[in-house]
């Protein structure tokens, strides 16, 4: 993991009407480690960043390198920083100060990367389903129904990853990601490798989306 440079922060963009509570508050701390044998050789991840987000949409802003994917990644407890705390739409779900640590399951976020990451082995229906071992067996096909109407690809759910392109494997994994009705929507460059009109399709039906919901978005 390359180390994060103070000469590359990270910023903050939020709207201006905001609710009274943060959807998401956090101070994630992660400091040097040691990863090979001389001290001399130092590689490691260094990175600070703090704050508390109270309107529906905030923008991660910083270049290459400046640490975003690993604040998310933080934040949805897919890493564990060495200091700090988390707290989703009110709820504590890390504190290193009090040891408590819940688990990327356990927290209400949902996070979509640039990789669709789609067990290879299930169905694009199965996919969606597989965050919703939970609900009933009826509420299961109910909300796998609503995501594949949602993003247009009830043609593909009987169809394994492999017999996917890449843009329809995205939409299952934004479909995957929203089907358990995250509390808070994490998006690392989703779709930076997608052509224009694919981004823009899928960008209208998640914006309906989060209208709809209330979900806020980071």
């Amino acid at each position: 993991m390359r180390e994060m440079k103070a000469s590359e922060p990270l910023a903050l963009e939020t709207e201006m009407h905001a609710p009274s509570h943060p959807w998401l508050a956090f101070a994630v701390h992660h400091g040097r480690r040691v990863h090979r044998k001389t001290e001399h050789e130092k590689s490691g991840l260094t990175l600070a960043a703090e704050a508390s987000l109270r309107g529906s949409r905030a923008v991660l802003v910083g270049p290459s390198g400046a640490g975003k994917t690993s604040l998310l990644r933080s934040i949805a407890g897919l890493m564990r920083p060495q200091r700090g705390y988390v707290s989703v739409a009110g709820t504590i779900v890390w504190e290193s100060s009090g040891a408590l640590w819940l688990r990327p399951g356990e927290r209400g976020c949902g996070l979509v990367t640039q990789r669709p990451a789609l067990f290879p082995s299930m169905t694009a229906g199965d996919n969606i389903a597989f965050g919703l071992h939970a609900l009933p067996p009826e509420e299961r096909k109910r909300r796998v129904q609503e995501m594949a109407t949602l993003f247009r690809i009830e043609p593909l759910l009987t169809r394994r990853p492999s017999q996917l392109s890449g843009g329809e494997q995205q939409r299952v994994a934004v479909a995957r990601t929203l089907a358990p009705h995250p509390r808070v929507l994490l998006l690392d460059e989703p779709f930076v490798g997608l052509n224009l009109d694919l981004k823009d399709a899928i960008l209208t039906d998640l914006e309906s989306w989060l209208a709809t919901t209330r979900t806020p978005v980071l």
